[in-house]
């Protein structure tokens, strides 16, 4: 098989279409070049203010240690209670706001 530059279609070959530059067009993009001015962006206070925050939130540990450590020693030394009705109501209030969200 050989590979061209033409498409064969129904029996007729045509060659790609190729770009025409007219140089009036050369002429116009070289003008926009030589006067444009370069692209610009500003941003707002709050942009400014989220960035800031997001490099603070960025920078904070993903895991609390010092919770974790007392709840580890808690549990190892037998003195983690469970509420079963605070687990319960979580439960429940869990479920209703899934619900909630589910039906908007």
């Amino acid at each position: 098989m050989k590979i061209t530059d033409k498409i064969n279609v129904g029996g007729a070959n045509l060659r790609k279409p190729e770009k025409v530059k007219s140089k009036a067009s050369e002429k116009k993009a070289g003008e926009a070049a030589a006067t444009s001015k370069p692209d610009q962006v500003s941003l707002s206070g709050a942009a400014k203010e989220l960035i800031k925050l997001k490099e603070i939130v960025n920078s904070m540990p993903d895991v609390r240690a010092d919770k974790v450590e007392a709840l580890k020693n808690s549990i190892a030394s037998g003195s983690y209670n469970v509420k079963g009705n605070d687990v319960a109501g979580k439960l429940i209030r869990s479920s209703i706001v899934d619900d909630l969200i589910a039906k908007k």
